[in-house]
């Protein structure tokens, strides 16, 4: 293979299984540097899951040795709870996968988009993603001890996807003011945010928006932010008559709006699906975008009959 150019290295190379890539990467730095270069800038390469299925055949020295090597190149990466990957001893002492710290600490001048859901992610831990992503527009993490601090460091960031961590208002107010963002999911946030939202001048930018106990599920956000068009709210500790209560109050709403409320909707998505049919209902979405109605009834019929499927026709006497 010395003697090929290289063009027709790469070709060969490309066929290989990634063990069989890594082995050659460690043969001679010319298979190394034409895979790094060349290879290994596809996007499947590009655009990493620690879950995807063509790492699973890496021990874990040659799983350190390509992230290690492709990390530079790398645009979009998936990382979910390695604590809780596979271990190589019964005992469970030695992990086949690196710690959260180890991805931490490569090199992503070109990375993208980055999610960890992994519950140990800190404020230090965004720090250092601020210092070494710098091209970061999407960031999605979920861990309670993630407050907000330091994500205004990540200048382009356009995307914070941040469910069940603990952003403070004074952090919230600071990155929505200094960051161009467009997306903000704070969902299950362990302080409210809303009135920190709406009082944001950098608000206004926001096309989608995530949040959890909005007065009037969020209907007063989407009045006040002018370019919103996709609202997501969530309900945890309120009871069925305090949802009918607003559900009414929310209705008035826009009624009383006389055509002002924002028609740029596009979707209106809720954890409780009765309540999602009826807000898109209140916006008029459901006669813009017309969804299937599920048939309760001969769900019903269905259920018995599988249940009791010898006396489901029968009649009582």
């Amino acid at each position: 293979m010395e003697r090929l150019n290289d063009d027709c290295v790469c070709n060969i190379l490309e066929f290989l299984p990634l063990v069989e890539q890594i082995k050659m990467a460690r043969l001679a730095p010319r298979f190394q540097e034409l895979l790094c270069l060349i290879v290994w800038r596809k996007p499947r390469y590009r655009k990493v899951s620690v879950s995807d299925s063509m790492l699973e055949p890496l021990c874990k020295e040659d799983y350190v040795y390509f992230f290690e090597l492709t990390s530079p190149a790398m645009e979009e990466l998936y990382i979910w709870n390695v604590h809780k990957k596979a271990f190589d001893s019964y005992l469970g002492r030695h992990l086949m996968r690196p710690e959260l710290a180890f991805y931490l600490r490569r090199d992503y001048s070109n990375l993208r988009e980055l999610c960890i859901a992994d519950e140990s992610m800190n404020n230090s831990m965004i720090n250092t993603i601020a210092k070494s992503c710098r091209r970061l527009r999407s960031l999605s993490v979920s861990s309670a001890y993630v407050t907000g601090k330091h994500i205004a460091g990540l200048a382009n960031l356009e995307s914070l996807v941040a469910p069940e961590c603990s952003v403070e208002r004074v952090y919230l107010a600071e990155l929505l003011e200094q960051l161009p963002l467009k997306h903000l999911d704070l969902t299950s946030n362990r302080h409210p945010v809303e009135a920190t939202i709406l009082q944001a001048e950098g608000s206004k930018r926001l096309q989608r928006l995530g949040l959890s106990d909005a007065q009037d599920y969020g209907f007063p956000l989407a009045d006040s932010l002018p370019q919103l068009t996709q609202l997501v709210v969530s309900y945890h500790k309120i009871s069925p008559q305090n949802q009918l209560a607003m559900l009414d109050t929310t209705r008035k709403r826009v009624a009383e709006s006389v055509g002002k409320f924002p028609k740029r909707l596009q979707s209106i998505l809720c954890n409780v699906v009765d309540v999602e049919v009826a807000l898109e209902q209140i916006a008029g979405l459901e006669k813009r975008h017309p969804r299937d109605t599920p048939k309760f009834n001969e769900l019903l019929k269905i259920m018995y009959f599988l249940s009791n499927p010898q006396g489901g026709d029968k009649k009582s006497p």
